[in-house]
């Protein structure tokens, strides 16, 4: 049964794939108040909900999703957290310039609206002003203040230096908290650590019946009158409140 599970699952994570790809190249572009040009986010995010579907993920959803525009930060676990908050968010997210070039995948960035980022000693200056940019337009952009990924049982210190394209756009941050559960325990196959291996944890998470996802909305936290380091230590100090409810709540 499991053998079953994983081929039909895996075929239809192909076609899926193959659909993205088409995406990728006819996906609508809709214009700023200032004539510039982004990606819609709603096809990207109907995608990726058909992909957690797929997957077998389900998304437990505890408090409100915000309606307005901010930007979205959340504890990194795995891969999977794109999907989870683009599919919940519309998001657009950061990656290594290099991504860019990659077949598929880097298609698929394109046209999701990524950010991608170069080394240079401008390159963080250059990205908080596209990400103001982005929020000013009225789009989310979501950011792993970590800069790596965990375990899942705890939330690393935030590096505060993108938080100051909130404080430049007046807009709000958003914070997102991420659990992954399996069969009631914290789920110990999909978060993306050092020496995991991707496909290992792809047909891991294929082979098993479902996996779940706590995805914790703590409200909006305003970024006036906070400096980047307010907003960062506020924004981990409500996902670490959030992760610590969902697993005494488990």
């Amino acid at each position: 049964m499991m053998m079953v599970r994983i081929f039909w699952r895996f075929l239809l994570l192909l076609l899926h794939t193959l659909y993205g790809i088409w995406l990728s190249l006819t996906i609508h572009k809709r214009k700023a108040p200032d004539g510039v040009s982004f990606p819609d986010p709603q096809p990207v995010a109907r995608w990726s909900a058909r992909l957690l579907k797929i997957l077998g993920v389900e998304m437990k959803i505890h408090g409100e999703i915000p309606e307005d525009s901010g930007l979205v930060v959340a504890n990194h676990v795995s891969w999977l957290d794109i999907p989870v908050l683009n599919s919940l968010t519309g998001a657009a997210f950061l990656s290594k310039n290099s991504i860019r070039y990659w077949p598929i995948i880097g298609w698929f960035a394109v046209a999701s609206g990524t950010l991608f980022i170069r080394r240079g000693n401008h390159e963080a200056r250059r990205i908080s002003d596209a990400i103001a940019t982005r929020l000013r337009e009225g789009r989310r952009v979501a950011i792993f203040p970590e800069g790596t990924t965990s375990d899942g049982s705890q939330v690393r210190r935030f590096f505060p230096r993108l938080f100051g394209a909130a404080i430049d756009a007046q807009a709000p941050v958003i914070p997102v908290t991420l659990c992954y559960r399996v069969n009631g325990r914290p789920d110990t196959l999909v978060p993306y650590t050092r020496g995991r291996r991707f496909l290992r944890i792809l047909f891991g998470i294929l082979a098993r019946r479902g996996s779940e996802v706590h995805v914790c909305f703590s409200g909006m936290i305003p970024s006036e009158g906070l400096d980047r380091r307010g907003l960062a230590d506020a924004s981990r100090a409500a996902i670490v409140s959030a992760l610590e409810s969902i697993s005494t709540r488990e």
